[in-house]
């Protein structure tokens, strides 16, 4: 999982999981889009394992499950939600996976 920090709009900071999709060929990737992005800066950090214990705010994993642009980020959040422990956060991306 990675995540991005960006400012949207009235300036505030915006939170994006991005879980890693591995590529069939070539370099891994996962496209989404930024909901809000205002501005020109943003940041990332290098992908991490995600357990089961992860936990996220359920803003956070509405925000950036709805953000998937493709079905191979679609299919990665759904390796995510077999991975964490946390019902109600299973839930929430089932709900946006929708």
């Amino acid at each position: 999982m990675t995540t991005v920090r960006y400012t949207g709009g009235a300036g505030s900071e915006r939170v994006l999981l991005v879980p890693v999709v591995r590529g069939r060929f070539g370099p891994a990737a996962s496209y989404v889009r930024l909901p809000d992005f205002v501005g020109k800066e943003w940041t990332a950090t290098t992908a991490a394992p995600v357990s089961p214990d992860s936990m996220w705010t359920v803003e956070t994993i509405t925000l950036s499950v709805s953000a998937s642009l493709n079905d191979a980020t679609r299919d990665a959040w759904r390796a995510v939600r077999a991975l964490i422990s946390d019902a109600g956060l299973r839930r929430v991306i089932d709900q946006e996976l929708q």
